[in-house]
């Protein structure tokens, strides 16, 4: 038989924090937080999105709010931790036993009472910047190693409505949020200056899925498996290759794929040929195999998606190189290694939900 009130409880293995800012000193050595533009994260994290990354590929594991995107109005102690939490109406508070005052430094003894009023932004702690509003979001990386979820405390009010009203609009087109392949972004957002009446722009997170509508409720019809796993990279040629593909006495080149790299924004029309091998300049192999990715553009053209067009893949990594390539060939070429397997990752992820 089950323990009551203990084997019914279920938590969420966390794997560790992620953070939205750095401590510094003032110079009187005294630390307090400053916000970054990046996510603050772990090693492991880092290994797989860099240093100062801003979008992480994230996947809600369960639907209760409650547990994912825990949001309160929360007030900490320096000594104490968290000594107060409410939702506008109640809050469960610390109590200083001898004064009956919210518990401080100098408490001796205290008690946690619940039920008492929570005056949400009419509180007084409230306006003195004691007590704010706060979500604790908890979520999978489906690509750093660890079975478990990562979680990210945020006090700001556009970043709690960003994920409020993206997983508001998830549901509404498919029922549910989770297990659905999501980015987490910070992105700059102009704000006002309550203070001052100053515009200003700070980093906000946003929680987003980067495909259209019908990309979406695909993706949500899709087993929990097929979600965590990509398409092969099939962009390198395998070790145990029984005969080159070139022989030392001629190169060829299928004049077929040669054809259909005629296409808009592919290459400058020319035929196959057939030349001696020692005519041949042995030219640094492009970043990306062009064969492949052009069936992928095919591929992801036949649904439809106008964004992966040849112009707008042409447009897309004269975007990332800085570089003003008149064909995707060129673009290709282009590219930084680095570039190059960031770009097919991209490709295989939408592929993989097309």
């Amino acid at each position: 038989m089950p323990i009551k009130g203990l084997s019914e409880q279920r938590r969420l293995p966390r794997l560790g924090k992620i953070r939205l800012g750095v401590k510094k000193k003032n110079q009187k050595g005294i630390e307090y937080p400053a916000s970054t533009d990046y996510f603050v994260c772990p090693e492991e994290v880092q290994e797989i999105y860099g240093d100062k990354p801003k979008r992480l590929d994230v996947i809600i594991p369960v639907e209760d709010d409650e547990v994912w995107a825990n949001q309160y109005y929360r007030q900490y102690s320096r000594t104490r931790g968290l000594v107060c939490k409410g939702d506008g109406e109640t809050c469960r508070r610390m109590i200083d036993t001898d004064t009956g005052a919210i518990a401080g430094r100098d408490t001796k003894a205290v008690i946690w009472q619940e039920g008492l009023e929570c005056k949400g932004r009419d509180c007084p702690d409230y306006k003195g910047k004691a007590c704010q509003e706060v979500m604790n979001l908890q979520f999978m990386l489906p690509k750093v190693p660890g079975l478990g979820v990562w979680q990210i405390d945020t006090g700001s009010i556009h970043s709690i409505m960003n994920i409020n009203n993206c997983a508001e609009m998830i549901r509404a087109m498919t029922g549910r949020v989770s297990w659905v392949p999501l980015v987490l972004s910070l992105e700059p957002t102009e704000v006002v200056n309550p203070e001052d009446g100053r515009k200003k722009t700070v980093y906000c997170m946003s929680l987003k899925y980067e495909g259209n509508a019908e990309q979406l409720l695909i993706a949500s019809e899709k087993p929990r498996l097929q979600l965590l796993l990509s398409r092969p990279v099939d962009d390198e040629a395998p070790d145990d290759r029984e005969i080159s593909r070139h022989t030392p006495e001629k190169v060829v080149e299928a004049e077929a794929f040669t054809e259909d790299l005629i296409e808009d924004g592919w290459g400058n029309g020319s035929k196959a040929v057939v030349v001696e091998a020692q005519d041949v300049k042995e030219e640094p192999a492009p970043p990306i195999d062009l064969a492949w990715l052009q069936e992928q553009l095919k591929y992801l053209q036949s649904k439809k998606l106008a964004l992966w067009s040849n112009a707008n893949t042409l447009k897309k990594m004269n975007g990332i190189t800085g570089k003003t390539a008149k064909t995707i060939s060129e673009a290709v070429n282009n590219l930084s290694l680095a570039q190059a397997e960031a770009f097919v990752k991209e490709v295989n992820e939408m592929v993989e939900i097309a």
